[in-house]
């Protein structure tokens, strides 16, 4: 009997210890998102390309600072297999995704603001050359 329950407490020791080595090694179940990450990159150099910074300047700068923190924040996870640092890269690189979205539409808009702009000069001095011929 007594060897009974040495045996017992042997095994229960042994799980104690197995639960708690899993608890100290923390294992990340979330992958890092290098994927999101790629597509801001991307999306970043694209907007740069079309010279979106010309239009929506702060925005441009807020995405890239986004994707920065992601990438910072991604080499942390998987220096630490640290899962909430994961998801944390995860969200600011899709924030950076969105952030160019956004500077991409403004841009746009801004271009076809302009272009509105100089269609309405151009109409404008039409109607006045017609004018004057008119009046000739």
């Amino acid at each position: 009997m007594k060897l009974g329950r040495i045996g017992v407490a042997l095994v229960l020791a042994a799980g104690c210890a197995g639960l708690c080595a899993c608890g100290s090694s923390p294992v990340t179940t979330q992958p890092l998102p290098m994927d999101a990450i790629v597509r801001a990159e991307t999306a970043i150099s694209r907007a740069e390309d079309a010279r979106v910074a010309d239009y929506a300047s702060q925005d441009l700068r807020t995405a890239q600072e986004k994707l920065n923190a992601a990438r910072e924040t991604a080499q942390r996870a998987a220096d630490g297999k640290n899962e909430k640092e994961a998801e944390q890269a995860q969200w600011l690189a899709e924030e950076a995704i969105v952030d160019v979205e956004l500077a991409t539409a403004k841009a746009q808009a801004a271009r076809y603001d302009a272009a509105n702009r100089e269609i309405e000069r151009s109409i404008d001095a039409l109607k006045q050359e017609l004018q004057r011929s008119v009046g000739n």
